[in-house]
């Protein structure tokens, strides 16, 4: 049996603070968790990142999925 990949954003994450992993895998499409304007800042500064908006630019490569089979660590995207 594999286990799952991690996240690679999970490394920034815990690099900052460990607990927020366990945070995070609290949020639901739902979003249960209150967030302050901090978050809700940073959330709206990922919107087009995330969504793969930010360029027109047919050389710019958005929204590709990565994975390392050595490390076992995927993108979230």
């Amino acid at each position: 049996m594999s286990e799952q990949p991690l996240a690679i954003s999970q490394l920034n994450d815990f690099i900052f603070c460990p607990v927020s992993i366990f945070f995070h895998s609290l949020e639901t499409e739902e979003n249960i968790m209150v967030q302050d304007s901090f978050q809700l800042n940073g959330t709206d500064a990922h919107k087009h990142s995330d969504s793969a908006t930010y360029s027109t630019k047919k050389g710019m490569l958005q929204g590709v999925s990565v994975y390392c089979e050595k490390y076992n660590l995927q993108t979230s995207v």
